[in-house]
């Protein structure tokens, strides 16, 4: 079992914490992401798979080669044809990111990677990390 990784960091670390992540959750391909709107979670993305990483908030699912990026906030999580396509993603996409993770509980049934993020001041951010593996529904 691997111990959390914790990091509070400014945007110019973030390259940095993102290799960091890397390392520390070598293997894994889901991560699902959690904070308030602007602690960071589309900069931590976008760091990690490239410039090209727009926010998803809109469009809901951006691919990109070799990885998947999901935005839950305004997800249509009541039609059963989107939820069928997250779970066909959470399934098959070698990487994938999902902002908001913390809108949907059944995620919570899939092992990953939990990434929470809050700012800290104008300037910096706190993130924690930790694996967790699939737990039953409704949690602990």
């Amino acid at each position: 079992m691997r111990p959390p990784y914790q990091r509070t960091y400014s945007e110019v670390e973030l390259p940095q914490v993102v290799q960091e992540l890397k390392a520390w959750g070598s293997g894994m391909r889901r991560w699902f992401l959690v904070g308030p709107i602007g602690a960071g979670k589309t900069h931590l993305v976008r760091a990690w798979i490239g410039p090209l990483v727009s926010s998803p908030t809109f469009t809901y699912i951006h691919h990109y080669p070799g990885a998947v990026h999901v935005d839950l906030y305004r997800f249509p999580l009541e039609v059963p044809s989107r939820i069928s396509e997250l779970e066909e993603l959470l399934d098959s996409a070698p990487l994938i990111f999902v902002e908001w993770a913390d809108r949907w509980p059944p995620l919570c049934e899939w092992s990953g990677v939990w990434v929470w993020l809050r700012p800290e001041g104008p300037d910096r951010r706190h993130l924690s990390a930790d694996f967790r593996p699939p737990l039953p529904l409704g949690g602990v």
